[in-house]
This record gives structure tokens, sequence and C-alpha cells, in this order.
């Protein structure tokens, strides 16, 4: 199981999803119509032709999900620490009983 994200890590994929060009990426084809180029990134070859093109849609689409999937990690986050601040206020305001929640 992958170990849970650390903010460090999070900051860290921020930094490089925002350095690379913008998206939407589109798929180019090469002179001989076989789809070869994403974005920015050319020349794309794979073991299996028959691999090609979902690779292609996995980066495609990775592109723009990946700021979004961060952006929600983020909020989630923030949305936890808001969340457990409030369940502190109230433990305390009952003397530390959590049978009311």
């Amino acid at each position: 199981m992958p170990e849970p994200l650390n903010p460090e890590y999070l900051r860290e994929t921020q930094r490089i999803v925002a350095a690379a060009p913008n998206g939407p990426w589109e798929i180019e084809p090469s002179e001989h119509g076989l789809p070869d180029q994403i974005g920015p990134i050319c020349f794309l070859e794979t073991w299996v032709d028959s691999e090609r093109v979902p690779v292609l849609e996995l980066i495609r689409h990775a592109r723009e999900a990946l700021p979004r999937y961060v952006g929600e990690v983020s909020r989630q986050r923030n949305e936890i620490s808001l969340l457990r601040r409030r369940v502190e206020q109230l433990e305390q305001a009952k003397g530390g009983d959590r049978h009311g929640l």
C-alpha cells in the first residue's frame, strides 16, 4: 500500500506540475499517421504499438487531472484540520466528553 502523502511530497508535486507547460496537451500524429507527440513531448515509442495510444491518453489526462487531484488533497487536508480543531473545541466545552458528538 502506498505511503500517505506528506506535506513535503505534496509541495514538490505542486512545484513540478506548475513548472510544466499548461495543458491540455493534444496527441499529434507523425508523418506516418501514428501517434507520436503529446504537447511538448515528442518521438514517443513503446515496446508494443498497441500500447502507444493508451500511454499517450494517460499522459494527456494526467496533465489536467494531476493538478486537480493535488488541489483536492490540499483542500481536504485543510478541511480535516478545521474539523479537528472544531472537535477539540467541542470536547473542551464539554470537558472532554465525546459521547454527544
